[in-house]
């Protein structure tokens, strides 16, 4: 927002009126005077644009002009420890005849650091309010529960098949437990199911990779097995960047460059 937008006169109010208010309350006198809808937000950008300070640091200060006399203050302090918020703007409406919001009332209790110390959990001995109530017909099932036995309706069937957000392959159900929760079935990666149906579990240090670097083509033709080192030197020589044409030439040189560090290791060592 730029500058232009701002009368003068509004600038003027709102340098002089950040000394005496916060910004919440000084938003709510702008609106009022020139009849806007600025936001609290749009009000603190402008302030920190322009430069002006309010020279307060946070909480109450002595001589500071407030918006709520001491009793309205003290009040609010003592409610805030017993009511909700809806519950003490009604009651602090009430007693000081105002029209205050519950949006004001929390900008003041939280710009002056009022703590209602509450947790917002139930403490030890609290007695919820349907005991006793069991057998009496106050609390029944609601129409949409789910009976013994029945299965959702989202529920997708063995072999569906989905793109992994994480890694953009293709997971396939299958009917295996899931080590994970148990479960009797689980997502796999449809690329690994095709290679163990015909040659079983990879063995370990190694992975299988797609020869045209294509993830989603998962044909039992187009997968290899690599060791985890030559993988690496693969996507190091960036093997799924390069064209299908030079895609066996760094294979090879990834092959290569994995046994030459072999070497260099087991000399080392």
């Amino acid at each position: 927002m730029s500058r232009n937008i701002y009368t003068q006169e509004q600038l003027d109010f709102l340098r002089d009126g950040y000394k005496a208010q916060r910004v919440p309350e000084l938003t709510l006198k702008f609106n009022e005077k020139f009849d806007q809808a600025r936001t609290e937000k749009a009000i603190k950008s402008t302030l920190k644009r322009e430069g002006f300070k309010c020279g307060r640091a946070p909480g109450f200060r002595k001589g500071e002009r407030l918006t709520y006399s001491k009793e309205q203050m003290a009040f609010i302090m003592e409610a805030y420890t017993r009511m909700s918020l809806d519950e003490m703007t009604a009651a602090f409406n009430r007693k000081f005849q105002e029209t205050k919001t519950v949006k004001q009332l929390r900008s003041f209790t939280r710009n002056h650091n009022i703590r209602s110390g509450r947790t917002g959990r139930y403490e030890k001995g609290n007695i919820p309010w349907t005991a006793g109530t069991a057998g009496k017909g106050i609390c029944k099932p609601n129409s949409g529960s789910f009976q013994k036995g029945d299965v959702p309706v989202n529920v997708r069937p063995l072999g569906s098949e989905r793109i992994c957000p994480q890694d953009g392959f293709i997971l396939l159900k299958i009917e295996e437990e899931n080590p994970y929760t148990g479960a009797p079935t689980r997502y796999k990666h449809k690329h690994v199911v095709i290679w163990e149906e015909t040659h079983g579990p990879a063995p370990e240090g190694y992975v299988i990779r797609f020869l045209d670097g294509n993830k989603l083509n998962c044909i039992l033709e187009n997968l290899g097995l690599f060791t985890r080192a030559e993988s690496l030197q693969m996507t190091r020589l960036g093997f799924g960047d390069v064209p299908d044409e030079f895609k066996p030439t760094i294979t090879a040189m990834a092959k290569l460059d994995a046994k030459r560090f072999e070497l260099v290791r087991e000399l080392a060592d």
